[in-house]
C-alpha cells in the first residue's frame, strides 16, 4: 500500500481530518489495497492518546470562561440632533425625528 502523507502536515490537521482522509482513500487501478479498518482504528486510538498526553502537558486558556470587556465611555461634544446624513448614502430606513 502506498499512502504518503507528509508528517509536517499531520500536525496541522485534526484527528477527524486524518481519519476522514484514510476512510476516503481510493487505491489507483487495483495496484494498491484499501486502508484496512483495523489500521484506521489503531491510528485513531494512537492519535487520541497522543493528544490527551499533549493536552495534559500544555497550559491553555480556559475557553469556557467569559472575560469581561470594558470600553471606556468618551462623551462627544457633537449632539445627535445636529448630525446631517447625506442623501448620497441612500439610507431610506434612517429618518430624522
Amino acid at each position: 500500500m502506498i499512502l504518503v502523507i507528509r508528517c509536517s502536515l499531520l500536525n496541522m490537521w485534526s484527528i477527524q481530518q486524518i481519519i476522514k482522509i484514510l476512510n476516503l482513500y481510493t487505491p489507483a487501478d487495483d495496484f494498491e489495497e484499501r486502508v484496512p479498518v483495523a489500521f484506521i482504528r489503531k491510528i485513531q486510538t494512537t492519535l487520541h492518546e497522543r493528544t490527551e498526553s499533549q493536552e495534559q502537558s500544555t497550559l491553555l486558556m480556559d475557553t469556557k470562561f467569559s472575560f469581561p470587556v470594558r470600553f471606556p465611555f468618551n462623551p462627544s461634544k457633537i449632539r445627535l440632533e445636529d448630525i446631517e446624513v447625506p442623501e448620497v448614502l441612500n439610507l431610506p430606513t434612517l429618518k430624522k425625528v
